[in-house]
C-alpha cells in the first residue's frame, strides 16, 4: 500500500470510530519561514514549543502557499480555492460571497471563533463569515495617529483573548482560528529581558512567538483539550530576508516566501502512518484535510485535495503585487514533483531537490521539461474562471497604504506587461525602505527615497 494510501486508511478508521467529532484548532503564524523552525532545519535556534506539535503528529515538509501575502493566502487557506477563482489576489481586496471552512464547521454544530493579530485580516475583509466570534479589535480612528506597528497586536494578547473564549466554550465542539502577526514587520518587540534572550529582529520575534505558542499549548493541556483536539499549525507565507534581493515578501514567488510549515497534531489515540511526509502539498489542501479528518464532506467548490487521500498533480502559486504596484508582469509558478517552473518574461525552472534555494535556473538547459511543467500551469489556469475582485472598504484604504499594501499602481490593472519583476526589485526594496522611514517619523528621508521612484 502506498504511503498516502495507508495514511488514508489509518485516518478513515480513526474517524469512523470516533464517538464525537474533535475540536479543531487552526494556528497561523504570519510570515513564518518553514526553514527557520528547528523541526524543519536542525541547525536553527530551537523552537521547542512549535516543534512539540510534531510529536504525535505529522510534519509536512514540502508545503507551499498560494500567494505570499496575508489576506489572499488566508482566503485560499479557508476556502480551498485558487486566488484567481475566489477573487482575492492582493491585500485589501475583500472576500466576496462564498463558503469557508468556518461556515461548514458552524453548520455542522461547531462553535466558531477567530482571534487575529493583524489589521490586514480585519473583519471588514470578509473572512469573519461563519465565525460566531471574530476578534479583530482595530480602531482605525485611533490608529490614524499612531505608528503603523499599532495595526497589529502582540501574540500574547491574541492568545489571551482566545483562552478567555475557550474558558466559556471549550466544553462544546469548537473551531478556533488563532492568527499571530508578530513576525510581520515592523519588528517592534519591546526590549524587555522577559521577552528577549539576546535575539534581535526576525529571530527575536520568532522566539517570542514560540513562547506564546508554548503558553497556549500549556493552557490547552490544563483544560484537557490538547490531546483531544485536531491542531493544525501553519503559516500564510515566509519572508525573503534578503534571498533573491527581497527583504520582505509579496513581490517574488521563490521558496523563501512560499515554503511554509504545516504540522498536524492528531487527537490522542488516532492512528497515523507517518511522522513526516515529504511529498509536495499546498495550503489549498488544509481545509479539505480538516473536513476529511472530522468526517464532514468538503464543499463542492473546494479545489484542494485532502492530504489524507490524494496525490498532488501540481502546486500553484502567484503574485500580482509587482503587476499592480510596479507595472511589471504577473508571476505564476507551479511545482510538479521536484521541479518548479516560474512563468515570467524571463522564465525560470528549478530542481528543488538539488537546488532548494533556487540559485540555478535550468530553463535554457532543459526547455522541454520546463514546457511540460508550464503546460500543467496553463491547464490549471484554464480549469477555473477568474473572478473580478471586489472594491476595498473605503475606511481601510489609508491604513493599508500605511502598511504598503495599497500604494497605487504604476500600470492599469489587468493590462499585460512584459517587464520582468526581477528587473525592478530595487524599486520594491527602495519603496519598502521609504515606508519604514515614514512609519518611524523620518518623513524627509522617506520622501527623498520616494522621489527616486517618481
Amino acid at each position: 500500500m502506498s504511503r498516502l494510501g495507508y495514511f488514508a486508511f489509518a485516518f478513515a478508521y480513526a474517524c469512523v470510530h470516533a464517538e464525537q467529532r474533535p475540536p479543531v484548532i487552526l494556528i497561523s503564524v504570519d510570515t513564518l519561514r518553514a526553514d527557520h523552525l528547528s523541526c524543519y532545519q536542525t541547525s536553527r535556534t530551537a523552537t521547542p514549543h512549535i516543534d512539540s506539535l510534531a510529536k504525535g503528529g505529522t510534519l509536512f515538509s514540502q508545503v507551499n502557499t498560494l500567494v505570499p501575502l496575508t489576506l489572499p493566502s488566508h482566503v485560499a487557506l479557508l476556502t480551498s480555492m485558487y486566488p484567481f477563482a475566489n477573487g482575492v489576489e492582493d491585500n485589501g481586496v475583500p472576500f466576496g460571497p462564498g463558503e469557508t471552512l468556518a461556515t461548514v464547521l458552524k453548520n455542522a454544530g461547531y462553535r466558531t471563533a477567530a482571534f487575529v493579530g493583524g489589521f490586514v485580516l480585519d473583519r471588514r475583509f470578509g473572512l469573519s463569515r461563519g465565525f460566531d466570534t471574530y476578534d479583530s479589535p482595530f480602531d482605525l480612528h485611533r490608529q490614524a495617529v499612531r505608528d503603523t506597528g499599532d495595526l497589529k497586536r502582540p501574540g500574547a494578547q491574541v492568545a489571551a483573548a482566545a483562552m478567555r473564549w475557550l474558558d466559556q466554550n471549550g466544553n462544546s465542539p469548537f473551531f478556533l482560528f488563532l492568527h499571530l502577526y508578530d513576525l510581520h514587520t515592523p519588528y517592534d518587540l519591546p526590549p524587555n529581558p522577559r521577552l528577549r534572550r539576546g535575539e534581535t529582529g526576525y529571530s527575536a520575534e520568532l522566539a517570542y512567538v514560540d513562547r506564546v505558542v508554548g503558553d497556549f499549548l500549556a493552557y490547552l493541556e490544563r483544560r484537557g483539550l490538547l490531546n483531544r483536539s485536531l491542531i493544525v499549525f501553519t503559516s500564510d507565507h515566509g519572508e525573503g530576508l534578503g534571498d533573491h534581493g527581497e527583504t520582505t515578501h509579496g513581490y517574488f514567488v521563490y521558496q523563501s516566501t512560499l515554503h511554509v510549515p504545516l504540522i498536524i497534531h492528531w487527537p490522542k489515540g488516532w492512528k497515523h502512518a507517518e511522522d513526516r511526509v515529504d511529498e509536495p502539498a499546498s495550503l489549498l489542501d488544509v481545509a479539505p484535510t480538516i473536513l476529511d479528518s472530522v468526517g464532514l464532506p468538503r464543499i463542492s467548490k473546494m479545489q484542494g485535495r485532502s492530504l489524507i487521500a490524494g496525490t498532488a498533480t501540481g502546486i500553484y502559486s502567484e503574485s500580482v503585487y509587482a503587476r499592480d504596484h510596479f507595472g511589471c508582469a504577473t508571476l505564476r509558478a507551479v511545482r510538479a514533483g521536484r521541479y518548479k517552473y516560474i512563468d515570467a518574461p524571463t522564465p525560470e525552472l528549478y530542481d528543488l531537490s538539488s537546488d532548494p534555494r533556487e540559485l540555478r535556473n535550468l530553463y535554457t538547459a532543459d526547455q522541454p521539461r520546463a514546457m511540460a511543467v508550464r503546460q500543467r500551469l496553463m491547464a490549471l489556469l484554464a480549469s477555473a474562471p477568474a473572478v473580478k475582485p471586489a472594491t476595498p472598504p473605503p475606511d481601510a484604504v489609508s491604513a493599508l497604504q500605511s502598511l504598503g499594501y495599497l500604494s497605487g499602481s504604476t500600470a492599469e490593472r489587468g493590462l499585460a506587461s512584459h517587464i520582468d519583476p526581477k528587473d525592478r526589485i530595487s524599486d520594491f526594496e527602495t519603496y519598502g525602505q521609504a515606508l519604514a522611514l515614514a512609519s518611524a517619523g523620518r518623513l524627509s528621508e522617506s520622501n527623498t527615497l520616494l522621489l527616486k521612484l517618481a
